[in-house]
């Protein structure tokens, strides 16, 4: 795993993670077990609002998830990643040799919201 598993948001507000994982078709629904022992692991964490992690309806050659998680400040979101059993989960994930992973992870903070009127 090259990326740097420390978030360094530097923002007191909400924020949200988004990231996304390809992984080849077959591979898809092991990943989707192994993933959630890392999503357990930050739920528990404070500032943790909530996860989902989506699937595309249609077949290809490689599955692109997509993980969005909100937290209520990227201060929690920082403290939260320096946790070291995350880290542990998140290296066991990225170091199975069952599955092959690619992710591009990232933060952001809403700029326009819209409801239903």
């Amino acid at each position: 795993m090259s990326q740097s598993l420390e978030s360094k948001t530097g923002v007191d507000g909400p924020v949200t993670v988004i990231k996304s994982y390809i992984v080849p078709a077959d591979e898809a629904d092991h990943f989707t077990e192994a993933y959630q022992e890392n999503a357990r692991i930050m739920s528990t964490q404070p500032g943790f609002v909530r996860s989902r992690l989506h699937r595309p309806l249609t077949d290809a050659p490689e599955t692109r998830f997509l993980h969005i998680a909100e937290w209520t400040s990227g201060t929690a979101l920082d403290k939260a990643t320096g946790n070291p059993e995350w880290h542990a989960a998140l290296q066991r994930l990225f170091d199975d040799p069952r599955l092959h992973i690619t992710s591009e992870p990232a933060s952001y903070r809403v700029v326009v919201e819209l409801n239903a009127s």
